[in-house]
């Protein structure tokens, strides 16, 4: 039919009204449109994945990678001191202790036997009630899945390494403290510039550096990313942020390490973490991850440290003393709010 209402009359009123065909550069146009939003949604996504244990370890990162940055600076100057004593005074103590404990949950999650053990029980029981334990018991994940033990003796190696690499680094900065009293630049400071400093150095405590893209990728991991168990300089490896830093790792460990047992709720936290990250929980229980990172004891310790850090420096008359401040509560005095975890 032909008429006034016919096919051929039809399709030339759609075409005059932009009803017509769709051309193919306008089909070519809405494919890619919806490509992109469908990678702007991933790229949402997986920024809600990242939170909270993710969110909490970056500055914790941070500060490792400062203190490999003043382990190999070369202090050759006033100056280079100072900028030493601003990466050590680099952090919020919350934010620090909350990072130790997310890394812990997170070098959990790489323990193979702990992966299984965890979906092993998720098998036997489901989701919704291995879900349920983790909330109810907090020992749960310490005593209930299979792997237990290997994620523990992980977490702990993790812990010692921290310990021991923050030593070295008292140790360096004690001996460049000894070597450089009869160095020309090792000079009384000017006290306009001391004040100056110390205003720079109560302001840094909340200011951790941000991390660029490419460490975030390399410490933002998931369940079984890492293998520490074979490679000491993978995510949760004794020799892991050494690495993340590009310099070799040569800091010894005590043969035997134990968790104090007045801090086993830190295990058993740690533990309860890393089974919400294997299960793939963490985004939805937020409000939980981000108690359960709370680790008051460390927190307070490292507010002192912090505290007479500063103070340290702001009596310091010269740049060898500034590295005895260093040395003592810049990171002797921080491994020892990380070492009461351990003995």
């Amino acid at each position: 039919m032909n008429g006034p209402c016919g096919p051929f009359k039809a399709r030339r009123l759609a075409r005059s009204l932009g009803f017509g065909p769709i051309p193919r550069q306008i089909v070519a146009m809405r494919l890619a449109l919806a490509s992109a939003l469908f990678a702007i949604s991933a790229a949402l996504a997986g920024a809600q994945q990242v939170t909270p244990l993710y969110a909490a370890l970056d500055p914790y990162a941070a500060y490792q990678l400062g203190v490999s940055a003043s382990m190999d600076a070369n202090i050759s100057s006033a100056s280079a001191m100072d900028a030493s004593l601003m990466r050590a005074a680099q952090y919020d103590p919350t934010q620090l202790a909350r990072g130790r404990l997310a890394y812990a949950a997170i070098t959990a999650a790489q323990s193979p036997a702990f992966i299984a053990g965890i979906q092993a029980r998720v098998r036997a029981a489901g989701r919704a009630a291995v879900l349920r334990q983790l909330q109810r018991d907090p020992t749960y994940a310490r005593r209930r899945p299979p792997g237990a033990v290997e994620a523990s003796a992980l977490v702990l190696s993790s812990m010692a390494a921290d310990v021991a690499r923050l030593r070295a680094a008292a140790t360096h900065y004690e001996s460049i403290g000894n070597s450089i009293g009869g160095a020309a630049w090792n000079t009384p400071l000017d006290p306009a510039h001391r004040q100056v400093r110390d205003e720079q150095l109560h302001a840094l405590a909340a200011q951790a550096p941000a991390l660029a893209p490419d460490l975030t990728a390399r410490i933002h991991v998931g369940a079984g990313a890492g293998s520490p168990l074979r490679d000491h300089d993978a995510f949760g490896g004794v020799g892991f942020w050494d690495a993340l830093a590009g310099r070799a790792s040569a800091t010894p460990l005590p043969d035997h390490i134990q968790l104090r047992r007045d801090r086993a709720g830190v295990m058993d936290r740690a533990l309860t973490l890393g089974a919400l990250v294997v299960i793939n929980a963490t985004p939805a229980e937020r409000a939980r991850a981000v108690a359960a990172l709370d680790d008051p004891p460390t927190r307070t310790c490292l507010a002192m440290e912090q505290l007479e850090f500063r103070q340290c420096a702001s009596v310091s008359h010269s740049p060898d003393e500034d590295a005895f401040c260093l040395a003592q509560h810049g990171f002797s005095g921080v491994a020892e709010c990380f070492s009461a975890m351990i003995q």
